[in-house]
């Protein structure tokens, strides 16, 4: 059968269509994603900063509220009540006046290796602890800003993205910035259309440096955030030079196979080049806080993973040669509980109740919160203050 441009066009409302009637299945019963998590007595407290026994004295005295889960008579606290409850004690993050955010690029220019995942639940980690955050999808597929619940190109118009701004057209990023369904987190979408700012941003290299367009509006908007997470295509492209440039902070998602390993070795070596050219053409000088690779998608070792010993053994050689001053201890696993949460536009913070079974979803939110929580580590390294406000939390 012969297959013209006009066939394709149907593909494509074929495609929105499928999407569409996903959508309402899955957010049923008006089609619209909720965040509803309940967390318990304990695990509130940890969020809060206080003991178990102080926030359950403070419900009952009515200083804060509690809600009934989902399917069940167990009762616990939304993420607005912890939020109360942090105004409350005090124990709300937020940087100085005078401490810069942390920006950090999510990065690999290999596709398939869990960098939009590990984004995303990065910034809901990030804001679910209570720091003001904000994610910028700059991939044109959109995988971060469907997990928010977006359909792209149905529900994103082009001049909600970033492309306005790099056009000139805007003078500041803050008309991109939507709201989230979680407290504290922000996000700029993307969507197809943001694919023409690479070309743009290409043409305009006589006029203005092509690395400025990104750094110059983070700039307008940073002071709104304590954390800026940053998504970029998984290539190198006039927008993932821009988010290099841009980031104080760089996280490498590199899965310990073969193919994915010697990959992201050459991720590092156009990393240096590319840095390099631009310190030498532009005369500009910049440093990371702090740069650092995290093992993702392994296999885990099970009786029937012929695979798992193989990544075993590269992984341990990753950690010989870079150790812990560019290597993660945390590893994210290859897992089903991830997958089942994606294929209904959720990350594991957003299930309530289990997808899969428990121990494979207890492994893998460990292992999100064992990264998660690195990260933030290495980022306290900077707010001194609120390291200390932290700490006696």
């Amino acid at each position: 059968m012969a297959v013209s441009i006009d066939d394709l066009g149907d593909l494509v409302q074929r495609s929105d269509k499928l999407i569409e009637l996903l959508k309402r299945h899955i957010f049923s019963p008006d089609g619209a994603k909720r965040f509803e998590k309940v967390y318990r007595i304990g695990e509130a407290a940890s969020l809060i900063g206080r003991h178990a026994t102080t926030i359950r004295d403070a419900a009952n005295q009515g200083v804060i509220s509690t809600e009934r889960a989902a399917g069940t008579n167990a009762r616990g606290f939304t993420l607005s009540d912890i939020n109360k409850a942090r105004r409350h004690y005090n124990t709300m993050p937020q940087i100085a006046v005078d401490e810069e955010p942390a920006i950090m690029a999510v990065q690999n220019f290999k596709g398939g290796v869990g960098k939009t995942s590990i984004a995303v639940h990065l910034a809901q980690w990030m804001a679910i602890r209570g720091f003001r955050t904000l994610l910028i999808d700059l991939d044109s597929q959109a995988s971060a800003t469907t997990l928010f619940g977006y359909t792209p190109d149905m529900d994103i118009d082009g001049d909600d993205t970033l492309a306005p701004f790099i056009m000139g057209d805007q003078r500041t990023m803050h008309y991109a910035i939507r709201d989230t369904l979680i407290e504290n987190l922000s996000l700029i979408p993307a969507n197809l259309q943001l694919y023409g700012a690479e070309y743009y941003i290409a043409a305009q290299s006589e006029r203005k440096e092509i690395y400025s367009y990104l750094p110059e509006g983070i700039n307008s908007i940073k002071k709104d955030f304590d954390v800026i997470v940053l998504d970029p295509p998984p290539a190198l492209g006039m927008l993932s030079i821009n988010a290099l440039v841009a980031a104080t902070s760089l996280l490498i998602p590199m899965p310990p196979r073969m193919l994915d390993f010697t990959s992201s070795l050459q991720f590092f070596n156009m990393l240096h080049e590319t840095l390099e050219i631009i310190v030498e053409k532009h005369n500009v000088e910049f440093n990371y806080d702090f740069v650092k690779i995290v093992a993702s998608k392994k296999k885990q070792r099970t009786s029937d993973e012929k695979y798992a010993r193989a990544e075993d053994d590269i992984l341990g050689l990753a950690r010989d040669i870079f150790g812990k001053e560019y290597m993660l201890d945390g590893i994210i696993y290859e897992s089903t509980a991830i997958d089942n949460a994606a294929s209904e536009f959720k990350t594991l913070f957003e299930i309530q109740g289990q997808t899969t079974s428990y121990k494979s979803f207890r492994t893998a939110m460990a292992a999100i919160d064992g990264v998660c929580d690195e990260v933030m580590q290495e980022m306290l390294s900077y707010w001194p203050s609120l390291k200390a406000k932290i700490k006696a939390a």
